[in-house]
Parts: C-alpha cells; sequence; structure tokens
C-alpha cells in the first residue's frame, strides 16, 4: 500500500542505518554515535532559539561533509571568517563578564524569543507532555515550557564564558558529586563508557577531565563543523584539554582499545535514533535508542556510568555520577540517562521530537514499534483517525493495529463509530461546514484532551489544511488512500490490536 507522509525530516536515516551497521560490526565504515550526530543538529537548534550564528562554534555544526572539502570560493570563506570573529567576540564579551551575569543574560534571551517560536514550544511541550505525563498537571508542565526556553539561552550562552576558563578555575563553576563511583569503575582496568544527555552546560563536559581522579584518560566522538575554521579551532581546544577526539574515520576497534586502556568514553545518548536502534521505553513511551554504549561496553567489558549535569545556581552546575543496572543492555542504559534528566527536566534540551513515529513511506506503524513490544503497562501512542469526509465503506488496513497504539476518531456531525472499532473508541466530532482553519482548531482541541499528545493522524485522503495543521501542531500527518482497503486474510493478526 502506498501513502505520503506530511512531515518534516531532521536528518537522514541512510546515515544512521550505516552507523548503527558499524556498531553492530557489519561493515568497515566509521563508528560515529547518532546520538552524537544528532547533538550537533541540537546545536543548529540552538542557533535558531538564541538567534546567534556565534554560538556555531560552541555547540558544533549541522551533519553532513565536513565543508573543508568542497571549492573555498571567496563568499564561502567571507562567511567563515564573520563566523569566527562572531564567536571570538561573543566569548571575549563573555569572558569579561561575571558568570552569573552571562547566564541571566542568557536565559533574558531565551525568554525574548519564547513567544516568536510557535512550533519550537509545541515541540518542547510534546516532548514534556509525554516525559511526564500522570505526573505534572498540564498547567505546570506549560509553565515549563517557557523555563526550559530560558534556562537553554542561559546554558547556552554560559558555553560561551566557561570555554575560556583556565583549568584551575572550572572547579568553581561545577561540583562533581559521586565521584567515587568513577573511581570505582576505573579501578576495573577495563575503563567506563560515560552516558551523557544534552541538558545543562553539556559543552563543559569536554573539560571535566581536569576534575576527575588524576591520570584519567578521556575521548568523545567529534564530528567536523561546516566552518573549516572554527573547526580547527574548536578541535585544537578540546584536545588541549586532554581529551581523545574520535572521528568518523577512526575504526570502532580504536574506541573500544581505548576503552581496555582504562580510558573514559562519553557519549550523548538521549536523542532518538531511527527504526535501526534498539527498541526500549524511555520516560515510559516505547521508542529506538542507540545500541552504541551498551555495544561498546560489552566489547570493551566496560563499567558504564550516567551523568546529570543540572544548573545549581546562576553561572554554576552540578555534575552526579549515576550508577547503571547490570548488564548494560541498552534498555539498562536509557533507564540510568532517564533517572539523569529527572534530576533537572528545565536544563534539558527539549527541542527535538524525541517520540517522533517515523513510519516508511510504504510502510505501516508496525514497521517502527517492530512486531514485539517491551510488554505491557508503558504510554500509548495516540493515533487519531480522521474520518469527516471518508467513503462510507472505508476501513483501516489491519496492518496499521498495533498494541501500542490506541486509536481515537474524528467524525462529521452524527456520525456514528464505524463497526470494525471497539464500541468505547473515543470519539469526536468535526464542525460543519469545514474552513481553512477549522482543522487546526479541532486537531489542537483534541490533542489537548489527554495526557498524553496526539502522535499521528491517519486520513483518506488529506487535505492541504490539514497537513498545514499538522505541521503547526508537530503532528505527522499520514494520507492513506481513499479507496476501501481489502480485509486482512490472516485472523491472527488480530493479536496486534490492543486491547
Amino acid at each position: 500500500m502506498e501513502f505520503k507522509i506530511h512531515c518534516k525530516s531532521n536528518y537522514s536515516n541512510e546515515l544512521k542505518r550505516k552507523q548503527l551497521d558499524v556498531c553492530r560490526g557489519k561493515t568497515p565504515a566509521s563508528p560515529t554515535n547518532p546520538s552524537t550526530e544528532l547533538s550537533h543538529r541540537s546545536c543548529q537548534w540552538g542557533l535558531e532559539v538564541l538567534g546567534n550564528v556565534a554560538l556555531a562554534g560552541i555547540c558544533g555544526g549541522r551533519t553532513g561533509p565536513s565543508m573543508s572539502r568542497k571549492k573555498k570560493n571567496s563568499p564561502k570563506r567571507l562567511q567563515w571568517r564573520l563566523e569566527c570573529l562572531g564567536h571570538t567576540l561573543l566569548e571575549v564579551l563573555a569572558g569579561l563578564l561575571p558568570g552569573p551575569w552571562v547566564f541571566r543574560l542568557g536565559e533574558a534571551l531565551g525568554g525574548w524569543v519564547w513567544p516568536f517560536m510557535p512550533r519550537r514550544r509545541a515541540m518542547i511541550l510534546r516532548n514534556l507532555r509525554i516525559a511526564f505525563a500522570g505526573e505534572k498537571d498540564p498547567t505546570e508542565i506549560r509553565r515549563m515550557v517557557k523555563a526550559t526556553f530560558r534556562r537553554t539561552g542561559g546554558n547556552l550562552i554560559s558555553a560561551a564564558h566557561t570555554a575560556r576558563l583556565a583549568p584551575e578555575q572550572l572547579g568553581r563553576v561545577i561540583r562533581i558529586e559521586n565521584l567515587e563511583l568513577l573511581e570505582q569503575a576505573l579501578a576495573g582496568g577495563k575503563g567506563v563508557v560515560l552516558l551523557l544527555a544534552h541538558m545543562g552546560n553539556w559543552e563543559i563536559l569536554s573539560r571535566l577531565i581536569h576534575l576527575f581522579p588524576p591520570g584519567s584518560r578521556a575521548g568523545a566522538f567529534y564530528r567536523p563543523l561546516n566552518n573549516p575554521l572554527l573547526d580547527a579551532r574548536v578541535l585544537a581546544r578540546r584536545q588541549a584539554d586532554g581529551t581523545r577526539m574520535f572521528s568518523k574515520s577512526d575504526n570502532p576497534l580504536r574506541v573500544a582499545g581505548f576503552l581496555r586502556e582504562g580510558g573514559i568514553v562519553g557519549i550523548l545518548a538521549d536523542q532518538r535514533v531511527g527504526a535501526q536502534g534498539d527498541g526500549v521505553r524511555f520516560f515510559g513511551r516505547f521508542t529506538h535508542a542507540s545500541p552504541l554504549p551498551s555495544l561498546l561496553a560489552r566489547r570493551a567489558k566496560s563499567a558504564v556510568l550516567a551523568l546529570s549535569v543540572t544548573s545549581a545556581e546562576p553561572g554554576t552546575w552540578r555534575a552526579v555520577f549515576m550508577p547503571v543496572e547490570a548488564p548494560p543492555t541498552t534498555a539498562h542504559c536509557m533507564a540510568a540517562l532517564e533517572r539523569a534528566m529527572q534530576a533537572g527536566p528545565i536544563d534539558v534540551f527539549w527541542f527535538q521530537e524525541r517520540w517522533k513515529v517515523k513510519v516508511p513511506r510504504r510502510g505501516t506503524v508496525r514497521d517502527w514499534l517492530g512486531a514485539e513490544t517491551t510488554g505491557g503497562g508503558g504510554k500509548p501512542l495516540r493515533g487519531l483517525l480522521w474520518l469527516v469526509d471518508a467513503p462510507a465503506a472505508w476501513h483501516l488496513p489491519e496492518s496499521w493495529f498495533h498494541p501500542e497504539v490506541v486509536y481515537e476518531i474524528v467524525l462529521a456531525p452524527g456520525g456514528m463509530c464505524p463497526s470494525w472499532l471497539p464500541a468505547t473508541t473515543t470519539t469526536h466530532h468535526a464542525p460543519l461546514p469545514v474552513s481553512r482553519t477549522a482543522p487546526a482548531k479541532t486537531l489542537a482541541v483534541i490533542d489537548a484532551d489527554a495526557a498524553l499528545p496526539l502522535d499521528f493522524v491517519l486520513v483518506p485522503g488529506a487535505s492541504a489544511a490539514l497537513v498545514s495543521a499538522g505541521q503547526q501542531l508537530v503532528i505527522p500527518v499520514i494520507s492513506l488512500p481513499s479507496g476501501v482497503p481489502p480485509v486482512h486474510p490472516d485472523p491472527s493478526q488480530a493479536a496486534f490490536r490492543r486491547p
């Protein structure tokens, strides 16, 4: 069956499939961590939040081949130099001000851009609703959205200040707790895989080597920036701090060898990956996570720890080591990372659709969720069937049912729940006649009607107005054929229906 998915793609699934294949030893290519690629994407979103291109040198660049290999024309060189100049000015100005002032300035900038970014607000709200459904009320979650904007601004601008601090000054701005966990893990002699999240001033993490036990060796994955001038500057600075940078050209065995020699390898593992990742529950919701931390830990027989970075006071942070349950499976790694993120929810960089449903072009929701689930009791996906203009004989193909999905329906006024759905299905009615703004209003009301947000909309023949409404609310709209699909011949497929 062919259908169209109306949503924006944030990165290449092909790239991540190759990266995960490398981790599993299927190809001799590079060991680039998918979460590291997403780290640089998130930094681009940081640029959007703060509206300052100078932050590119602090946070990272867009994924893709290094610009240093492209033709260096004059306009591009001028752009690179201007970005370097902006980066230098930002760091100099941030260095002249006290750390608390820089942090408060960043918070003010974050609060200033908050009203002008409705799509990002919707994205953060969606993530927070999924993460804290049943724990926090809707009013508190909405307050957390603005607080997240402000805190992210403070953390990103503060990265310009902490980047220029002398090593002996780092102890004044970041306090490490539970350091004995790291010391015990290093005593095993097989290295440590350190699970990191995009939270707090995460750019300072590459400098924590100065606060680790004497003789510690730290490493991290690195992706070249688009700007080769900034790329050389940032890379040299991180190496000067004593951090071993692993590039995409390094063999995975080199990373494992570094661990076996007692090294510490930090991995940003909180961002989403494609369907090639391991299926786990994260904050109670089924999703896919990078298997890289687990694979490296098992290959090198290393210990695994998680690290939470939260704001203590303006311009200072707490870094807390947390244990990871053995064995270091992906599920146990993500459970530890979840605890780390819960320590400071508004310090987390929620600017990416962490639980976005990625259905392949000619597939169904089963291709994303898989035939097997991680067990019941989690937070199900909310699917909405938009049947306002659907033919009377139309029905949802059986291949779209799954135990992790709970469907609701939208009907024209007076419409009845179709026989192929349970009688207890939640039913909504759309007002008629349908105006250009009606789908957006109806979709917004339905989305806010439950603790969990809508995850996707299925509709036989999507209208432009409905597609636009889905994009505004960050809800994928999937257009199915309007013809009557055949009844699935395999009765055993009924087991995929959620009771």
